[in-house]
C-alpha cells in the first residue's frame, strides 16, 4: 500500500510539473524578466497562435498520418509555450502585445491562409509543410531575443523552442521529399 501511495505521489508531482506553474510557483523565476523576455513573449504568443490555427488546418485538411501526428504535437507543445508566455506577461502587467506589428518572419498573410484553407490531400500537405518549415524557421529567428537572458525559464523555453522546431523542421523536410 504504502509502496502505492508513494508512486502516486510520483506520478501526480510528475504531471503537474510539466504543467504551467501557478503563480506562487514562479516569484522567483520572475524575478528577473527584462524586457527581451517580454517582447520575445509579446512576439512569439501571437507566432505560436497562427502556428495553431495551421495545425488545427491541417487536422482538417489532411490524411497522412505524419502530418496529423506532427500537427497535433505542435498543437500541444505551442499550446503550453503560449500559457507560459502569457503568465509572463500577466505576472509582470504587461500588455499581451506590443501593439503594432514586427513583421515576424515565417508569419503567414491573410490571403495565404485562405489559399491554404481551400487545399486538400497531398496538394494541401505540401503547402502546409512548406509554409510550417518557413514558419519555424522565424521562430528559431525570434529566439535570439533570449540569447542573453539571465531568467532560467526563459533559457529553458529558448532551448526547448530551438530543439523541439529545428526537429521539426528536419521532419517536415523529409515529408516534403516523399510528396514530390
Amino acid at each position: 500500500m504504502f509502496k502505492k501511495v508513494i508512486a502516486s505521489v510520483f506520478i501526480f508531482a510528475s504531471i503537474t510539473s510539466a504543467q504551467p506553474a501557478l503563480a506562487t510557483s514562479h516569484a522567483k523565476t520572475l524575478s528577473n524578466l527584462g524586457m527581451d523576455e517580454i517582447m520575445f513573449a509579446q512576439s512569439m504568443i501571437p507566432h505560436h497562435e497562427q502556428a495553431l490555427q495551421l495545425a488545427q488546418l491541417a487536422l482538417k485538411n489532411s490524411t497522412n498520418k505524419e502530418v496529423i501526428a506532427l500537427s497535433k504535437s505542435i498543437i500541444s507543445s505551442q499550446g503550453k509555450e503560449i500559457a507560459q508566455m502569457k503568465y509572463w506577461l500577466k505576472a509582470t502587467n504587461s500588455p499581451l502585445s506590443m501593439g503594432h506589428n514586427m513583421g515576424m518572419t515565417g508569419m503567414l498573410s491573410q490571403r495565404q491562409i485562405t489559399e491554404l484553407r481551400k487545399l486538400k490531400g497531398s496538394k494541401f500537405d505540401k503547402s502546409f509543410l512548406q509554409s510550417m518549415v518557413a514558419h519555424h524557421q522565424g521562430a528559431l529567428e525570434m529566439v535570439i531575443l533570449l540569447k542573453n537572458t539571465k531568467n532560467a525559464e526563459a533559457k529553458k523555453l529558448a532551448l526547448d523552442v530551438v530543439n523541439a522546431q529545428s526537429a521539426e523542421i528536419s521532419s517536415m523536410k523529409k515529408m516534403i521529399s516523399k510528396l514530390a
